[in-house]
């Protein structure tokens, strides 16, 4: 065999057709660069999904930060009600068994439980202790409770006795504005909306 034939036989085919009646097998040269190469309708399906897991990144990411925040503001809330909310509220009650009234206070933290907001609420009574389940439609209550997704406490208070006076919404506080002294005084207005 010569050096034309084995130049031949190394060759890449140069003809349209093979022999089993197929097209050729196109197959990169020397001048081929795959780097270059124009991209193919499937590549785009990498791009959706390179974009795909970005995107989950950043989500993941930016839950991690509100769900942070949530606890956090949830734990600020438990520390201002151990602190703050329930000492007035237990100072108020101790008041008003004094004249023959009652209470109860009632307190969940909602740290533990995401979807469970946090709450602190005090029943009373202005004749002797409460006697079963408090009911908002026969005794006066102030409550407290966090909204996590607006940062800020909502105010709500009852004054029914006897069958008469309303209850419902009746403001919103900002957490770190709280004092001893607003929530004693509101209690005082729902007493005294209550007696009247």
């Amino acid at each position: 065999m010569g050096p034309d034939q084995v130049g031949q036989i190394l060759n890449f085919p140069t003809s349209t057709h093979r022999s089993d009646g197929h097209p050729p097998v196109r197959r990169p040269s020397d001048g081929d660069d795959p780097v270059t190469a124009s991209p193919g309708p499937l590549d785009e399906v990498d791009r959706i999904f390179e974009g795909r897991v970005q995107g989950l990144s950043h989500g993941s990411e930016r839950q991690a930060r509100i769900d942070t925040e949530n606890i956090r503001l949830r734990q600020e809330f438990s520390a201002l009600c151990a602190s703050t909310v329930r000492p007035a509220m237990e100072s108020f009650l101790e008041r008003v068994r004094v004249h023959g009234g009652g209470g109860l206070i009632e307190e969940r933290s909602g740290v533990e439980h995401a979807g469970v907001s946090p709450r602190i609420r005090l029943w009373m009574s202005l004749s002797g202790e409460l006697i079963g389940r408090p009911r908002r439609d026969q005794h006066p209550y102030l409550q407290l409770d966090l909204d996590v997704e607006r940062q800020e406490v909502t105010l709500e208070a009852g004054d029914m006795w006897k069958g008469h006076g309303s209850s419902g919404p009746v403001g919103v506080w900002i957490a770190s504005e709280i004092t001893g002294a607003m929530v004693t005084q509101s209690l005082v207005d729902v007493l005294r909306r209550a007696a009247s």
